[in-house]
Formats: structure tokens, sequence, C-alpha cells
């Protein structure tokens, strides 16, 4: 029977995962949906994923304008779903997230058809292992999913987590052993690392680098590299991460610091102001673009998020540190960034661990206590 994958992609980290499983060709067609909702996003995205038809054979971009229907619905976005699900082909329909409408109405039009569907939820980051931020809220669990069968339709799942809902059946993870407990129930299978070395995957992230040819060269030489948060995290009390560029200024020299800002940042003077010098990279290109050009000896430093993860993930070698937030840190999160040798420490403690780092006899895996910044 002919079975087509569908891959749902709304970010750079979702059109890498697309684009390592694509290529192990288990399908007799390959398409990637952008569902980005960012006019340039999309067209970004779009066109990357287009370029090599030995990854995927055809892309979809999915229009974020249109009539809005009785349900506040964007008409032609159910229309373009409607008429590419409802046809009956056996396909499996990939997604980073299973909350998204988009996803669920394909999957419902595609189940409606009578032939073999499975949903698929793809490493999304942090959430596939720490859970939805809301998950033991009242409005989480109950009213929110009962809105929204009234709003969209009773065909709609409320997935408690990402991934969770019933419409996914099976979850590929980087740490399949540590996702959320939901998950486990799912087939979880490990994500391979190894089309990620292939010539087809290099090309995407040299694409992503298209506006920018400088930074292969440049990133080969930086020593360090801070993720930041959104920018509402620091907007009006900045100094805590400010003070997290002193510590780095300390043990490298300002050139040799590349700043990673959020993928939705919006005020780029902000990390300009708090780390002079450094190198401040576009806000637009992933992680995963950017780790494989670093040095064996760079660290890479910041909050506990999905980047650190997918540092750890993709680069194994590389040295990385987690700052703890001011709440502390989430028990599953801290249970996972133990079992993968993420050390999470105090803002102030970064000196000591850089330190420790320069010393042939330090020891590996030490951290602190979490506390915070």
């Amino acid at each position: 029977m002919r079975l087509i994958d569908y891959f749902f992609i709304s970010s750079p980290l979702h059109l890498f995962i697309s684009a390592s499983i694509a290529v192990q060709g288990e399908a007799d067609e390959r398409v990637a949906v952008v569902i980005t909702r960012n006019p340039q996003d999309r067209a970004r995205l779009q066109d990357i994923a287009g370029r090599d038809p030995l990854v995927f054979n055809r892309v979809i971009a999915v229009p974020a304008t249109g009539v809005v229907n009785r349900r506040g619905i964007k008409a032609s976005v159910f229309k373009t779903l409607h008429a590419e699900f409802c046809k009956p082909l056996a396909m499996r329909i990939f997604t980073g997230n299973d909350r998204r409408i988009e996803f669920q109405y394909a999957m419902h039009v595609a189940r409606r058809s009578g032939l073999q569907v499975e949903g698929i939820y793809m490493d999304e980051g942090a959430v596939t292992y720490s859970g939805h931020k809301s998950i033991g809220s009242i409005q989480h669990r109950w009213i929110d999913p009962l809105f929204k069968k009234l709003f969209y339709g009773f065909w709609y799942s409320n997935a408690l987590t990402t991934g969770a809902s019933s419409w996914v059946r099976t979850v590929y993870a980087a740490f399949p052993d540590s996702v959320h407990p939901l998950l486990k129930r799912k087939h979880v299978i490990p994500i391979d690392v190894a089309p990620f070395k292939t010539g087809p995957l290099k090309a995407i992230a040299s694409s992503m680098l298209e506006a920018h040819p400088e930074y292969p060269a440049l990133l080969a030489g930086i020593k360090a590299v801070f993720t930041l948060p959104h920018e509402g995290a620091y907007v009006d009390a900045p100094e805590a991460y400010a003070a997290v560029g002193r510590h780095l200024y300390k043990h490298f020299a300002p050139a040799d610091i590349a700043i990673k800002p959020h993928p939705r940042m919006t005020r780029r003077d902000l990390p300009a102001s708090m780390f002079p010098g450094t190198v401040l990279l576009d806000h637009r290109i992933g992680m995963e673009a950017i780790l494989p050009l670093l040095g064996d000896s760079c660290v890479v430093v910041g909050d506990i998020s999905s980047t650190l993860l997918t540092t750890r993930w993709l680069r194994p070698d590389l040295r990385v540190l987690a700052l703890v937030p001011e709440g502390g840190v989430v028990g599953g999160m801290a249970d996972l960034y133990h079992q993968l040798d993420i050390p999470m420490i105090q803002g102030g403690d970064l000196g000591t661990l850089l330190w420790c780092n320069d010393r042939p006899d330090r020891p590996a895996g030490t951290g602190t206590n979490p506390g915070s910044l």
C-alpha cells in the first residue's frame, strides 16, 4: 500500500527533525506542511524545505489569512487542509505540537477516509520531558477543552501535555527514557542522530546561514555561547543576565562570546546593550544550524531550556551549563538534567566552573545545588 508521510513544520527544530526522518525513506512520498503564522518565517521555511526533492517531494504552505467562518477559523486554512487530507490514502502525520488545531483537523479529516492513519509527535524540546506548565489546573484539564470542543467540533482532542492527545500513537524523542509519564503510554522511538551528519541535513543547515556567510568561520572560533530566554524574562530586570555576561568576560574576550537570542526576540537592542563587544547572533537561526559549526572546546551556557537539551543531544561532546531560575527547577527537569550530566548552577558559581573547565584535573559533570541567578 502506498504510504505518504506528512510533516507539520512551524520552527527550524521541526524542519530538522522532519528532514532527519524523511531522508530515511520509509514512505513513498514525503510532504512538508508549513504552518508558521509569521509570513516571513513561513516563506523562509517553505523555501528551505523545498530545495531538495530527496528530502521532501512536496511542500505545502498553509495560508495564514482568509475569510473567518462562523467558528472563528480561517476558512482558507481548513479548505487547504481538507483538500489534502480527505484523500483515501495510508498516511503518517508528524507534528511537533499536537495541540495545534491544524494538526488535529488534518487527523480528523484523514481518519474519516477510513484508511490507515497514524499521528506521530516529534520532540518539541523541554515540554516533552517536563510536561505542560498548566497540566494540573482545572482550566487546562476541563474548561478549555470543553470550550474548544464547542468551538471547533467534538473531534477536538485535549492534550494534557504536548504529545499526549488521543490523535498521537507514536512519539519520536531525543531522550526516550526520560519523556513525561503521559508520553510513556505511547510507542516511544529514539530519534536517530546519524542523518544529521548527512549531506541533505548539512545543506539545510547551510541554507539557514545563507544570510550570514561569515558565520562558519566566525563560529569556529567562538569559545562560549550564552543562550537567552525570551526578552520578557529580562526586559524589566536585565541585571541578573548581564551579571552572567560579566562572569564570562573574566574567562573569555567579548569577541569570543556569542549571544544566542530567543527565536521570538523583538528587541535586539536589549542584548546588544547588555553584552557589549560580543557576537550577537541572528535570532532567526536555530541552534540546530549553529551547533555543527562550534569548536570542540566551546562551552554553552543558558537557562533551563530546550536549547541546552538540543545541545546535549546533537553535540554531546560540548560542555553545557544550566543556570537555575529564581523559582527553582521543576522536579522532572532537574532529574533529566542530572541524567544528562548538565550541571545546574547559580549565576555566581559560573566563574568557578569555567575555571575548573580550564584545568586538566577538573572533575567531570560537577555542579552546585539549584538556587537563583
